[in-house]
Formats: C-alpha cells, sequence, structure tokens
C-alpha cells in the first residue's frame, strides 16, 4: 500500500513539473479568422523577472474585429516558463491587454493568436 502510495505521488509529481502555462478565453466557430498572431520571446537572468504587455490593435485601426477567442501557447512545456494574464478586453471586446511574466530567474516564449470575426 505504501508502494502505491509513493508510485501516486511520483506521477502527480511528474504531471505538475510537465505542465505549460497555457491561456485559453473563448473558443473559435465557424467564420473565425486569425486577426492577430504574435511570438514573444524573452531569455532568463538570474534573480530576475521578465515581463512583456501585448495589445490589439497595436495603433488606430479601422474595421477592427469582434475578439471570438485568444490562446497564449507557452512553448516551454516542461513548466519554465511565464504566466500569461488578461489585463484589459477580451473576448467580445474589439481591443485586449495581454501581460506576460516570466518565473523568477526564468524566460518565457508565448504565441498569442487571437480570433475574430467581423459583425
Amino acid at each position: 500500500m505504501k508502494i502505491l502510495g509513493l508510485l501516486v505521488f511520483i506521477g502527480l509529481g511528474v504531471c505538475s513539473y510537465t505542465q505549460s502555462h497555457d491561456l485559453m478565453l473563448g473558443q473559435p466557430n465557424y467564420g473565425d479568422l486569425p486577426v492577430y498572431r504574435f511570438d514573444q520571446c524573452k531569455y532568463g537572468f538570474p534573480l530576475i523577472t521578465r515581463s512583456s504587455i501585448i495589445e490589439y490593435p497595436g495603433g488606430q485601426l479601422s474595421n477592427i474585429p469582434y475578439i471570438t477567442a485568444i490562446y497564449v501557447k507557452d512553448n516551454l512545456e516542461d513548466g519554465s516558463g511565464g504566466y500569461a494574464s488578461l489585463l484589459e478586453g477580451g473576448v467580445g471586446q474589439r481591443f485586449v491587454k495581454i501581460k506576460l511574466k516570466s518565473q523568477q530567474g526564468g524566460g518565457f516564449n508565448f504565441t498569442v493568436t487571437i480570433y475574430g470575426r467581423f459583425l
């Protein structure tokens, strides 16, 4: 019984260590288009937390689609990548601001994809 408990504990530890930190908001439907795609990568420095803010749309654009889904993919799937969080806007809006933040002493590598639909 103790061996089974130990194996379960080790299995949970391995699963939690190998998880990426993806952020998925909404779901693209038929007819939705990827309107924005951006790769953001920053290298880590000892004892420093790196961050970056992604804004869509970046400038004064006309005819901007409504956002239907936002996928922020952590390309470092070993658990050492960063975290993504929504600051402003999002699904159902025409703008979004996303903060990307690394773990202390580490870097991050994200791919941000925004899907939209013209109404």
